[in-house]
């Protein structure tokens, strides 16, 4: 646990290895689809307008995900990366559909929570689970390291830009094309590869982008961001729609409950 919370803070991520099991991950993936099958909260499409790009707020749905959120492997790593208890204030599942699943461009994850839902500081951890394999073939996370170091190098967004802005391929909140080109100098990225069940953290500052999915297989990677307790938003009346930003902020406590057993 200590080696994958250093490296996030110096680095800016860090990777836990066969977190969980193949059993679990099989879990997982059947509880995903059977939430597709049901229901259509909180999913958003590719521009193409039918190619799933991602799930959003399951936990809000089902029982399943909302004991998933308080696995103690995962709830452990964001309190002791955080130091004090936190909530869920965001889950995610980037759903990389073969061939069609499209890129991310260059950003930061902060900018989306202090000006969407008006958290004022970076307190926040995102822990990622990957649902399935992630080679160079399947458009993996790359990311800029120590780049958490340099602060918010976000370009203003547009005002005119709604909620379904932040989660396409057109992102509300990007960096410049000329930062990029100096903090890439040398190929100073690093591509996040992995096994399903392996759990990857990241700073919510910490520069990231991934291309496109190019494999014949899913490319699905399921984020839960962590946020302080000490951290809640400041705005009465969140802009964005509760699957992306939390309105409950009791601690959550941790379940010991093996997945198969919930």
């Amino acid at each position: 646990m200590y080696n994958v919370i250093n490296s996030t803070r110096e680095v800016g991520y860090g990777l836990f290895r066969s977190c969980f099991d193949e059993r679990e991950i099989n879990l997982i993936k059947n509880n995903i689809d059977h939430y597709i099958s049901k229901h259509d909260y909180g999913i958003v499409y590719e521009d193409d307008g039918s190619t799933i790009r991602g799930l959003h707020g399951l936990h809000n749905k089902e029982v399943f995900f909302d004991h998933l959120i308080r696995d103690a492997r995962l709830l452990n790593l964001a309190e002791e990366y955080l130091g004090t208890k936190c909530y869920l204030h965001q889950f995610k599942i980037n759903y990389k559909r073969p061939f069609k699943g499209i890129s991310w461009p260059w950003h930061q994850d902060f900018p989306y929570w202090k000006e969407g839902d008006g958290i004022l500081t970076s307190n926040l951890i995102n822990i990622a689970v990957f649902i399935d394999d992630a080679s160079m073939l399947h458009g993996p996370l790359c990311m800029i390291p120590k780049s958490h170091l340099l602060g918010n190098l976000t370009t203003e967004g547009n005002n005119e830009k709604s909620w379904e802005d932040d989660v396409s391929s057109n992102l509300t909140y990007q960096i410049e094309t000329q930062k990029i080109e100096k903090l890439t100098i040398n190929d100073n990225v690093e591509f996040i590869t992995g096994k399903a069940g392996d759990v990857f953290l990241f700073d919510p500052l910490v520069i990231h982008a991934s291309g496109t999915n190019l494999s014949a297989y899913d490319r699905r990677l399921l984020i839960l961001t962590y946020n302080s307790v000490d951290n809640l938003p400041v705005k009465s009346t969140p802009n964005r729609p509760s699957f992306l930003s939390a309105n409950e902020y009791t601690p959550l406590l941790a379940i010991n409950t093996p997945l198969e057993e919930l």
